[in-house]
């Protein structure tokens, strides 16, 4: 980083006391300037997302390099933090009261009646960050009870956000084994590897949580190295209705080669950020996608009609 310039505080936000959290992609072309910024996620109104991207426009980096000359890096993203000195970690006590029967409801199966309050809860914007985490770690459940995976996981991401600096760390270690559950069920590999190491950092390898999942990670490790093909089924939703998602389907490969099968809808495009390379392209039918090694690590995001469904295969090296 050369300059990283703060993000102005919204006034109109400012004066009702209220605070934010906003996840920034971008790129870094080869001079250093930031390119195509968009908001992967946030909680509070848009009125911080601007912020967070206007400042972002005025960072400057030192450009990476690739072969000895200037590189683009395309697959980076930062959380950018609104939160006024002086509150500190606490929830109000009505909050308190409601955080409690909403675990009462979600326990007994009223799904209704939670989502209701829910709702009340989502529409208070003058929560601070800690209530905000609370809340959406409550909503992990709830997305749980109702079977909803890619909503559970959108809950738990925003649940543990900045790395969970706004929960407490016993909490936060017990959010990344049921995170590493949920990836596990939709398949996102890449996404287990990361919350587990993660877990490692938190609790200790030596952790009774780390040990027990240990056994899983090495299997799943296997499966990677494994001369089988790794099949895992995707569904492209809307913005908020899963992670990531903006009318599209994102994941990290696990493997250079992919490719998409049994689509019951319509995908219209791919797009790659990688390490030193951002790329975009339609889709068509039956065509296989090899990521050089030059590009460096990925994240995708497959574009399409809401509601489409289909296989992601990912292939062994050769």
């Amino acid at each position: 980083v050369i300059k990283r310039a703060a993000p102005v505080y919204p006034q109109t936000e400012l004066r009702r006391t209220r605070e934010a959290w906003v996840l920034v992609s971008y790129c870094i072309d080869e001079e250093g300037v930031p390119q195509n910024l968009s908001v992967l996620d946030s909680a509070g109104s848009s009125n911080f997302e601007r912020a967070a991207l206007a400042a972002a426009r005025r960072w400057r980096f030192k450009p990476a390099e690739l072969g000895g000359k200037p590189s683009w890096q395309s697959n980076n993203q930062t959380y950018i933090t609104f939160a006024i000195g002086g509150l500190g970690k606490g929830a109000s006590r009505s909050f308190i009261r409601d955080y409690r029967r909403l675990g009462k409801l979600i326990e007994s199966g009223d799904l209704d009646e939670a989502e209701e309050l829910f709702q009340r809860l989502h529409a208070n914007e003058d929560l601070n960050l800690y209530e905000l985490s609370r809340l959406w770690t409550q909503r992990v459940s709830y997305e749980l009870a109702r079977g909803d995976y890619y909503k559970a996981d959108l809950a738990i991401h925003r649940a543990t956000a900045s790395d969970g600096v706004w929960i407490e760390e016993k909490s936060y270690a017990a959010l990344l084994v049921v995170r590493i559950s949920i990836e596990l069920h939709l398949g996102h590999y890449a996404a287990v590897f990361g919350a587990y190491d993660t877990l490692v950092d938190v609790a200790g390898a030596e952790s009774e949580q780390a040990q027990s999942l240990l056994p899983t990670i090495e299997e799943l490790r296997r499966m990677v190295d494994s001369d089988n093909i790794i099949q895992t089924n995707a569904e492209v939703r809307r913005r908020g209705e899963c992670y990531r998602c903006n009318d599209s389907y994102s994941f990290t490969p696990v493997r250079r080669s992919f490719t998409f099968d049994n689509v019951n809808g319509e995908l219209a495009s791919i797009e790659l950020r990688c390490t030193h390379k951002r790329f975009e392209s339609a889709i068509s039918d039956r065509v296989e996608w090899t990521i050089p090694d030059s590009w460096g690590g990925c994240s995708i995001q497959v574009y399409g009609e809401p509601g489409t469904t289909f296989e992601v295969l990912q292939f062994p090296d050769g």
